[in-house]
């Protein structure tokens, strides 16, 4: 979804190396050196991310490695490109890609999978991939990763609210007032009720396991004896 701060030179040989049909595809869609490689760059991005990044996201070397692997001169580069030219490159990369490029339906798809998803994960980055699982399996171009954070936050919101509001129906009027003196300062201590509840339960020890009594056997009279 995103570029790594540091990209090694093994990973940019196994996933940013055009093969050997990918430059010919290129110099055959394209008239020059700049707009072979603009092609070129946008096709292994999306291949590796799942979507067309903004061009200043593009790390300097990923452009390098593209422009040296079928030997154009150093100083061929990205930016005079025009950007109608870009644009059409981008529907060139999706044709041969299998993508679609609608981002609305695969906003829709990813707010589906998230709120879906929602109900049984809380973490959110376990939501944005179970979206990025569905829009792959439809072929669909990534939203941009802020797209998906925020559809994880908001439907996580509305889970998490869901729950809270079933299990605060479920109290009784005395489970309300406790959980409201929960908040309360203890003068004396300076903490309240809910600071004691977030406290970490301390190492478990023997003496500790001591100390709470132990609880009562039921013999149940129907139940089979079983011997070792």
């Amino acid at each position: 979804m995103t570029f790594k701060r540091t990209i090694s030179e093994r990973e940019l040989r196994a996933a940013y190396s055009p093969s050997l049909a990918e430059m010919d595809w290129a110099r055959e869609m394209t008239d020059s050196d700049e707009t072979r490689l603009s092609l070129m760059v946008w096709l292994k991005c999306c291949q590796r991310l799942g979507r067309f990044p903004r061009l200043a996201e593009i790390p300097a070397q990923v452009i390098e490695h593209v422009r040296n692997e079928p030997g154009l001169p150093e100083q061929v580069g990205m930016t005079d490109v025009a950007e109608r030219t870009g644009r059409n490159h981008k529907t060139l990369v999706r044709s041969r890609l299998g993508l679609d490029g609608d981002q609305a339906a695969a906003r829709k798809l990813a707010e589906q999978a998230i709120r879906q998803a929602a109900k049984t994960k809380d973490h959110p980055a376990d939501l944005i991939n179970v979206a990025l699982g569905d829009l792959a399996t439809n072929s669909c171009e990534f939203p941009a990763f802020s797209t998906l954070d925020d559809l994880a936050s908001q439907m996580r919101a509305e889970a998490n609210g869901a729950i809270f509001t079933l299990a605060y129906g479920r109290m009784s009027f005395d489970d309300h007032a406790r959980l409201l003196a929960m908040l309360k300062v203890d003068p004396a201590t300076g903490r309240s009720g809910h600071d004691r509840a977030k406290k970490s339960a301390p190492r478990a020890t023997v003496t500790k396991l001591r100390l709470h009594p132990r609880p009562s056997r039921t013999v149940c009279r129907n139940a089979p004896c079983w011997r070792s």
